[in-house]
């Protein structure tokens, strides 16, 4: 058996490569159930270091392979290293007839999750704290709460709707940089967080990094 570290995104999930965007959604929840915290099934079989490295790699799995873009890109990369077959694929176009309840229910919440993001996205341009934190060279955990507070966000709904587990959210925002995660892992969470809130995402990215280095410099 492949060591976790060298297993592909769909070997840490634990499903096909033609996984459905649902079929990796519950795929997540089963292996984040099965690692975090307070799980008997894998508490004396891992280390507390190893299981949270453990729960980077599904957390990266996961906002890789549910966003079509990235798991498009992610696929090509299996297929050139010769590790995935083209007609093994998730093909997004060939999806099977929803029955027209769920189809319903499916187009209410895009449509309505596409509204909240222009709103978001809306109030972020015109709120003036905003602007002058992202202005900022560098930006503090301070700063990312300010933002999120600015927008309305609370801490809850922000785990929930990234699936950032909240011990890595409070992390980013209290600079409490022993509890950080490799910083390929942390550049994930922390893009996640910033797309919900619809803000600039490299700038602040860039920024926060910036803080970052300065504090491991001192």
């Amino acid at each position: 058996m492949k060591h976790f570290g060298e297993q592909n995104y769909y070997e840490r999930l634990e499903i096909p490569p033609n996984a459905s965007p649902f079929e990796i959604r519950r795929a997540y929840r089963k292996m984040f159930d099965l690692y975090q915290d307070d799980a008997l099934a894998s508490y004396s079989f891992f280390s507390e270091e190893e299981r949270r490295e453990i729960l980077a790699g599904i957390q990266e799995a996961y906002l890789t392979l549910i966003d079509e873009e990235s798991r498009e890109v992610y696929d090509r990369g299996l297929i050139k290293k010769g590790c995935l077959d083209e007609e093994m694929r998730y093909n997004y176009r060939a999806r099977e007839p929803i029955p027209l309840y769920d189809f319903k229910k499916t187009r209410g919440e895009g449509v309505e999750s596409l509204v909240q993001r222009a709103e978001r996205k809306r109030r972020a341009e015109e709120n003036q704290v905003i602007r002058g934190i992202l202005a900022r060279d560098r930006i503090t955990g301070a700063d990312l709460r300010r933002l999120r507070e600015e927008m309305g966000v609370s801490l809850e709904e922000m785990a929930a709707k990234t699936n950032v587990r909240m011990e890595i959210l409070r992390a980013m925002e209290e600079e409490r940089y022993e509890d950080f995660l490799p910083r390929v892992y942390m550049t994930g969470f922390l893009r996640s967080y910033i797309r919900y809130l619809q803000l600039e995402e490299d700038v602040v990215v860039r920024g926060y990094f910036r803080h970052v280095e300065k504090h491991n410099r001192e």
